[in-house]
């Protein structure tokens, strides 16, 4: 075998590693430039302005492709995963399912409804004001644990935290006090979606419960010269925005009465066919193909129609508000 060894330049290794810590060092300064620039602009909503802009595009571009007749793709049931990934636990709470009460605000004519309340927030989930406090007090350090996602890493733990009333809450609120007998007397429904983490991971569940659209019917906000539900003086006189929140108050989001509308959109107590378990959100949270997870609250405490914007959890965070897909 010819050994014969290779000619090599040691001016043209020297001129190639100078030219590479040149191109190196320029790139660097670039880059940080470049970063020292983005900072520089004023915050809009938790991001820098060059960021929020870009989310604020996407999210334009999604309501612009958004259809109701459009539908998310749907699955056979053996499709769906036997083990949905066990997400995060902001705002779940350790409560008995026969003291959950959806409390409904914002809903037309509410004194016309036996389970109208001059005030839902008297509500306490079983506890005097007095267990409360002392909840309170036994979960100040589960409240310094570090925030996960709703949808974390396959196989996070899931902590279930004594429940505590929220901080601050407005008093005198009138409205609705219902319960899940009242939510499962609508027309019940069965969808095999993907469930999409914006973080980029998925898996298709079998889901179960009732269409928001049917719900919305039989407790409708007040909308004058509604004729039926389906009618046009109906739809568009929806709250543009319903709001959620756990009975804690801790994860909150908002979505728009469009997507609330969409047939793929339920409030879901059952998945794989079985009632919802704690980790997942029981017993009542929201799934909607057409966004990320984060957008999908588990345990259900309050909805709220209004035409404000409400706030949202993530979003108080730097992510996009839309979320949708």
């Amino acid at each position: 075998m010819d050994k014969t060894p290779l000619n090599v330049d040691p001016g043209e290794i020297h001129r190639r590693t100078r030219r590479s810590l040149l191109i190196a060092g320029a790139a660097a300064a670039m880059g940080g430039g470049l970063w020292r620039w983005l900072n520089s602009w004023s915050r809009i909503e938790g991001l820098n302005a060059p960021f929020r802009k870009v989310l604020d595009f996407n999210a334009a571009i999604a309501r612009g492709l958004f259809r109701e007749g459009a539908r998310a793709p749907e699955y056979e049931r053996s499709k769906a995963v036997r083990s949905f990934r066990r997400n995060g636990d902001i705002g779940l709470a350790d409560l008995k399912i026969g003291d959950w009460r959806l409390q409904l605000v914002g809903v037309g004519d509410a004194s016309s409804y036996s389970q109208y309340s001059k005030d839902v927030t008297s509500w306490m989930y079983g506890m005097n004001p007095s267990t409360a406090e002392s909840a309170e007090a036994d979960t100040s350090v589960s409240a310094k644990k570090p925030l996960m996602h709703e949808d974390d890493a396959k196989g996070a733990d899931v902590s279930m935290k004594p429940m505590e009333m929220p901080e601050n809450a407005r008093q005198g609120i009138p409205g609705l006090l219902l319960t899940m007998a009242d939510v499962s007397k609508l027309p019940h429904v069965e969808m095999v979606t993907e469930f999409k983490c914006i973080e980029g991971w998925s898996e298709i569940v079998f889901w179960g419960g009732v269409r928001l659209r049917d719900f919305l019917a039989k407790f409708p906000p007040y909308i004058a010269n509604a004729i039926q539900f389906h009618s046009i003086e109906f739809m568009e006189g929806l709250p543009k925005y319903i709001a959620f929140e756990t009975p804690d108050g801790q994860y909150y989001v908002g979505i728009e009465h469009q997507v609330a509308l969409h047939p793929q959109t339920l409030l879901a107590y059952e998945m794989n066919g079985q009632p919802l378990t704690p980790d997942h959100g029981a017993p009542l949270r929201l799934v909607t193909p057409l966004k990320y997870g984060i957008k999908q609250i588990k345990q259900i405490g309050r909805i709220t129609y209004t035409n404000a914007r409400p706030r949202d959890y993530w979003h108080e965070q730097g992510y996009d508000y839309y979320a949708g897909l």
